[in-house]
């Protein structure tokens, strides 16, 4: 198994999280969007369910399994899917 997780992150294919101040939120290796509100934003990557509340949330750039979130940012929770 452990060469397994060795693998995926020589091939980039852990989740990558970065953080702008609390107007911005980038998320790379991103399955899907689960859930967009302008208050709750839930995100699905292959290992972790992430869930942003805030105020004025707006999905942009989803593409090529990356999504940037804007708005202003209150918390974030990463939740394990296994």
């Amino acid at each position: 198994m452990r060469w397994k997780r060795e693998m995926m992150n020589w091939m980039y294919l852990d989740s990558y999280l970065h953080l702008h101040g609390n107007r911005e939120l980038r998320l790379e290796n991103c399955r899907r969007v689960l859930e967009c509100h302008d208050m709750r934003v839930c995100l699905e990557t292959r290992d972790l369910t992430v869930e942003i509340w805030g105020s004025d949330l707006r999905v942009f750039d989803y593409h090529d399994n990356s999504v940037i979130v804007r708005g202003r940012l209150d918390t974030f929770t990463l939740r394990d899917r296994r």
